[in-house]
């Protein structure tokens, strides 16, 4: 009997760990939003600063249209996750958008961290 407890409280703690180390490595990833859309333009700032507006073509906000600020951080790939400059990127082109799950309805004017813009489909 006290070695049939001993092992049901064994596997309570192995399940326990399993589930802490899960919810652990997936933190991170749960601020993260991907959408595809669509290049409208890309403009740069006085100040240097690129932006990439885009309408989405997937339905997560009310309004389509984003800017999203591009910074040397960003990662910028084409189709075969090969880094490519930002003049690659014209309007038209379908991408897959990666960022910080910012936009809500009290800061609309908030540029989200942008991880990653991959480059789906260019418009020929």
């Amino acid at each position: 009997m006290r070695k049939k407890k001993w092992i049901i409280i064994g596997a309570i703690l192995f399940v326990s760990i399993i589930v802490v180390a899960i919810t652990i490595s997936q933190a991170p990833k749960w601020s993260k939003l991907s959408f595809k859309a669509i290049v409208q333009e890309i403009v740069t700032q006085p100040d240097g600063e690129i932006c990439m507006i885009v309408e989405r073509t997937t339905e997560i906000y009310g309004n389509p249209l984003n800017s999203l600020s591009i910074k040397d951080s960003t990662e910028l790939v084409d189709e075969s996750d090969n880094k490519i400059p930002i003049t690659d990127f014209n309007q038209g082109d379908t991408v897959m958008v990666v960022l910080e799950n910012a936009f809500d309805e009290e800061s609309i004017f908030y540029y989200p961290t942008v991880y990653k813009v991959k480059l789906i489909s260019t418009e020929k």
